[in-house]
C-alpha cells in the first residue's frame, strides 16, 4: 500500500468515523430529548390524574349530600302527606257517624242519634293529624248536636247535615286546618 492509498483510507475513515460519532451524538441527542420529554409528560399526566381523582371525590361528596338532602325532603313530604290522610280517615269517620246519626234523627231515634254522635266526638279524638283548632271546631258543633238531641230537637238534623257537608267540603269555618 501506498501512501496515497493510506491517506484515502485514513481520509475516509476519519471521514467515516465522524459520520458515525455524529449519527451516535444525533441519536443520544434525540433519545435524551424524547426522554426528557416523555417523563416532563408523565409527570403532567400523574399530576392530572390525581387531580382528576380528587375532583370525582369531591363531586361524589357532594352528590352523597345532595340525594341525602333530597330523601330528608321526600321523608318530610311523605310524613306530611300521612298525616294528612289520617287526618282524613279520622274526620271521614267522623262524617260516617254523623251520617248514621242523621238517618236515626230522620227516624226520630234520638237516643241511637246520641251514641253515634258520642262516636263522631270520640272518632275526632282519635283522628291523629287534626290540628286543636279544627278539634275545637267540630267538637264545638258537635257539643251544639248533642245539646239539641237532649231537647229532642229535630231540627238539629240541620246541624248535622251542615257539618257532614263542611267535613266533606274540607276546612271547617272557624278551624285552621291544614
Amino acid at each position: 500500500m501506498t501512501d496515497e492509498e493510506r491517506e484515502q483510507r485514513s481520509g475516509l475513515g476519519k471521514t467515516l468515523r465522524s459520520v458515525a460519532i455524529w449519527a451516535v451524538v444525533i441519536v443520544i441527542t434525540a433519545g435524551g430529548g424524547f426522554g426528557a420529554g416523555y417523563f416532563l409528560r408523565d409527570r403532567e399526566v400523574k399530576d392530572l390524574h390525581q387531580l382528576l381523582g380528587k375532583q370525582k371525590e369531591e363531586i361524589a361528596a357532594k352528590i352523597t349530600t345532595l340525594e341525602k338532602q333530597v330523601l330528608e325532603a321526600q321523608k318530610s313530604q311523605l310524613e306530611r302527606a300521612l298525616a294528612r290522610a289520617q287526618m282524613k280517615a279520622g274526620l271521614n269517620e267522623v262524617l260516617e257517624s254523623l251520617t248514621v246519626a242523621l238517618a236515626e234523627v230522620e227516624q226520630r231515634n234520638f237516643g241511637r242519634a246520641m251514641q253515634k254522635i258520642e262516636a263522631a266526638k270520640g272518632a275526632l279524638t282519635a283522628a291523629s293529624g287534626a290540628t286543636a283548632s279544627l278539634r275545637e271546631a267540630v267538637g264545638a258543633k258537635l257539643d251544639e248536636i248533642r245539646a239539641g238531641l237532649k231537647n229532642l230537637d229535630v231540627k238539629v238534623r240541620e246541624r248535622i247535615s251542615d257539618l257532614a257537608k263542611a267535613l266533606e267540603e274540607g276546612p271547617i269555618p272557624g278551624s285552621k286546618s291544614q
